[in-house]
């Protein structure tokens, strides 16, 4: 095993719109990224459907790149500010197709990328909260309560997938409610960041493992040069 694929989740933001750049166009103002799988790369791609682009309305969507681990995510997203202290709704017609995991809409409080909010140090004070989509389009929302003392009062909000297939997501929509309207309870992520728990255990047990059947190792280049 190659040291550096434990480096694959903490480096996963930088596999922002690497790989489905040329696949799938990226609308501005949205951001695309996925898990890292050494050495082949990124595990998803998002952008806009390309079915959709004359179809008159456009739809997000989010592909696994073969098959994928049960902890490996896609995103696309972005982060909106000004929302400290209210309760938000964000909604959408999504569908998924062979997802073997999780494929939905997601808020996280805080600039969050949602590919990697479920590992995020606030994961268990302050989850992110999703909604899962249907076999076939389904309207489906998140109300979240954004706290007030976040510091940053900023949003993420997008559509995300966890394992193998494709979600979608179309006439996407944010706006603030009041209090009567009953706040989502489906936390995103939970069972991917377990998941990753365990894999990331067993890659470094046999990490360990590797190093410790390593011959003794001189220092190099103590000349400096």
């Amino acid at each position: 095993m190659d040291y550096r694929s434990l480096l694959a989740i903490p480096l996963a933001a930088l596999a922002l719109s690497a790989s489905g750049a040329d696949k799938l166009r990226q609308p501005s103002n949205w951001i695309a990224g996925a898990s890292y799988a050494w050495p082949s790369g990124a595990t998803h791609e998002a952008g806009v459907a390309p079915e959709t682009e004359t179809s008159g309305q456009r739809a997000l969507t989010v592909r696994s790149i073969g098959k994928r681990a049960a902890h490996e995510a896609g995103s696309i997203s972005q982060f909106v500010p000004g929302y400290a202290g209210k309760r938000v709704r964000f909604s959408a017609q999504v569908k998924s197709a062979a997802a073997d995991g999780w494929g939905g809409i997601v808020v996280a409080s805080s600039y969050q990328l949602l590919f990697l909010s479920y590992l995020a140090p606030e994961f268990d004070e302050v989850p992110p909260l999703g909604a899962a989509g249907c076999p076939d389009w389904c309207d489906v929302s998140v109300v979240a309560d954004i706290p007030a003392d976040d510091g940053s009062g900023a949003i993420s909000v997008g559509l995300a997938l966890v394992g193998s297939g494709q979600v979608w997501a179309r006439g996407v929509k944010l706006e603030t409610v009041g209090e009567d309207v009953p706040l989502t309870t489906q936390r995103f992520g939970v069972e991917a960041a377990a998941a990753f728990r365990v894999w990331l255990g067993a890659a470094q047990k046999q990490f360990r493992e590797q190093l410790r059947n390593q011959p003794p190792s001189p220092p190099q280049n103590l000349s400096l040069q």
